[in-house]
């Protein structure tokens, strides 16, 4: 059980409230409601915390806290206007967001949470050329697995392999509790296996298996395809093989079905492939006869289905052709909690713990 699951967020959210009435101009408080609210899931009331904070005390800390807001969560935009309580609905606000972070960084803030919120600013608009400067300084800040990864990220869509394959590297070795994410280190085996260091990825891929198991992950599928890439068929056939394919997308036959057309194992594709398309036609045929189901729905189950099986047939055909499919790979863009004060993620201990 987490440290935080047993504390009455409610009880300390009310206690604030009268704090703040009683000290309205305390933009730290206000900051603090705000963290709070987020814990119990009254977003509204926090966004307005936040704004009212940067409006009494325009600080680098209370306007980007907003910002961060408008960028992770967007604006709350009133819906309905009742006697005693409004409705909302939620817009995104990435140009409210951008404007205020981007004018902090003119004031150079020796923090490098504003520096990786503009570089994911920057990778959402794919201005890659951008968010590499922003993220450079960011990493001579603090290097962290997100702005490294992000760093990466970007090196990947320029092409620049040898410098992507360092960056995801140190990306992984910076896994915490605030981020433990595996896809770092997928991505370092994928530039490793795509540079040609075929022992190196080969190594990388034996200690993400282990992991992926270990944490649960489920990345075994993303992992066998740096094989494909070092041409190891075998190695892929033998991760493939041990896979439920119930639970996982057909997106991968491809190159599960190439490499067992070059071991000669042409049964198996068969037997897989038509496996899967009668599973999707028979769970089709459920949805469809499903009287509980709405027809809009139905009618799109149906066409994505369809879409599906001939994906399947059109992959089977292509591998018998002897196409060889290649690695369509996108590494992932990592991200975090990045509020300044946020005590779940930044280890600090507000006095409202002891309420």
């Amino acid at each position: 059980m987490n440290k935080y699951d047993e504390i009455d967020f409610e009880k300390i959210a009310l206690h604030m409230q009268k704090q703040v009435e009683a000290d309205p101009n305390n933009v730290q408080l206000r900051n603090e409601l705000a963290i709070v609210f987020m814990e119990i899931n009254q977003y509204e009331d926090a966004f307005f915390q936040l704004q009212a904070a940067a409006e009494l005390k325009p600080s680098i800390q209370t306007l980007y806290n907003l910002g961060y807001f408008y960028f992770a969560e967007g604006k709350p935009i009133v819906e309905d206007m009742e006697e005693e309580e409004m409705s909302y609905i939620w817009e995104i606000a990435d140009k409210e967001a951008f404007t205020i972070v981007e004018d902090i960084l003119k004031h150079k803030p020796r923090h490098h949470f504003p520096y990786n919120v503009m570089g994911e600013m920057y990778i959402k608009k794919e201005k890659y050329e951008e968010a590499i400067g922003i993220l450079e300084e960011a990493i001579t800040l603090t290097p962290s697995l997100e702005n490294l990864n992000n760093l990466g990220l970007c090196y990947y869509k320029k092409g620049r392999l040898s410098e992507v394959a360092e960056c995801f590297r140190k990306a992984h070795l910076l896994r915490s509790s605030n981020n433990d994410s595996l896809f770092p280190f997928l991505s370092y085996g994928i530039c490793l296996a795509h540079l040609g260091r075929e022992s190196e990825a080969k190594e990388a891929v034996k200690e993400l298996l282990l992991l992926s198991k270990k944490e649960g992950e489920d990345l075994e599928a993303d992992i066998a395809e740096i094989y494909y890439i070092l041409e190891d068929y075998e190695e892929v056939v033998n991760i493939y093989c041990k896979l439920d394919w119930e639970f996982y997308s057909e997106e991968f036959f491809p190159t599960y079905f190439h490499s067992l057309w070059k071991l000669s194992k042409t049964k198996q594709i068969e037997e897989l492939a038509s496996k899967t398309i009668q599973r999707k036609e028979k769970e089709m045929q459920e949805v469809l006869q499903d009287p509980d189901e709405e027809e809009e729905f139905k009618v799109e189950y149906k066409e994505v289905t369809k879409e599906e099986i001939a994906f399947i047939k059109n992959t089977v055909k292509e591998v018998y052709w002897g196409k060889a499919p290649i690695v369509k790979y996108e590494p992932t863009l990592e991200t975090r909690c990045y509020l300044y004060g946020c005590f779940r993620h930044t280890d600090v201990n507000p006095s409202y713990f002891s309420i």
